[in-house]
């Protein structure tokens, strides 16, 4: 990597101090920008944080409903299941599966950790749901779709910015995907045999993705120094643009909320956002 100091710059600006030009002033113009660029891009990838917090449910939970089984009903009505599209803990009213992501249109660095994409990430067909139910991946990692179940099972991949899905997955052998562009919101799977299941892709460029566990909490770790928009996203309500924090009632746009990362770990908070936005028309 080039790395042009001050002290190049001063001499720079020196040789062209005897005969400056338009040409020499452009000249100086594009060293002084880079130096500026290389010293804070530096600075920025040495520094990384960690974002933490929690969300939960305040109110009454909307009752889950059981699933209409319409198709195949002798192997997926032995399972029971029930709408996965709302999952809140009764122990603790955490909210599962909102999907918090660092949005922006800049260049970030990529904290090593991050940098290889060769190894896929997982999802399956399982007991007639897609496992896991939201899934991060960086652009340019592939997707591998397997097929656990006895009975065949198909991928639409409702992608804007990439091309869409439309297969079946093989029997013995996982269905490989790669999708080129990030996406600017969770993208919608579904299977077009069995029409209650659902997944969402979280495709970025960058990786400072997390997703609520069964209690809520999200960790998204090595995020680059700066103040950044996070945004947050539920499958039933989309953005989350009216949430509690501590205590504090915020309206958000867009589910953006802004957090200045400075420190090794930074605790967001305790997140709440009220039931009666989780509610099905």
């Amino acid at each position: 990597m080039l790395t042009i100091t001050k002290d190049v710059m001063t001499g720079t600006i020196m040789m062209f101090m005897t005969t400056i030009t338009w040409r020499n002033l452009a000249c100086l113009a594009a060293v002084f920008a880079a130096t500026l660029f290389v010293e804070k891009s530096s600075a920025r990838a040495d520094d990384w944080g960690k974002v933490t917090g929690r969300i939960t449910v305040a109110g009454d939970v909307p009752k889950i409903a059981a699933l209409q089984i319409t198709h195949d009903e002798e192997f997926c009505g032995q399972f029971k299941l029930t709408d996965h599209s709302l999952q809140v803990s009764a122990k603790n009213q955490g909210l599962a599966n909102v999907v918090i992501w660092l949005s922006t249109k800049e260049q970030i660095p990529v904290h090593q950790s991050r940098q290889d994409i060769s190894r896929p990430v997982m999802m399956d067909n399982q007991n007639c749901l897609f496992v896991p139910r939201v899934l991060p991946l960086r652009a340019g990692q592939f997707l591998h779709v397997t097929n656990s179940d006895s009975i065949p099972h198909n991928v639409s991949i409702y992608a804007r910015r990439n091309l869409p899905v439309n297969l079946q997955v093989p029997d013995h052998e996982p269905l490989k995907k790669s999708f080129a562009k990030p996406e600017l919101l969770p993208v919608r799977v579904d299977c077009s045999s069995h029409a209650w299941m659902r997944a969402y892709l979280v495709i970025t460029d960058h990786g400072c993705v997390a997703v609520t566990d069964e209690n809520g909490r999200f960790e998204i770790p090595n995020v680059p120094y700066g103040e950044w928009e996070f945004r947050m996203w539920h499958e039933r309500p989309g953005y989350l643009n009216e949430i509690t924090v501590d205590g504090t009632p915020k309206t958000l746009k867009r589910g953006t909320l802004k957090i200045a990362v400075d420190e090794t770990t930074l605790q967001v908070g305790q997140i709440q956002v009220d039931a009666v936005h989780f509610e099905e028309e």
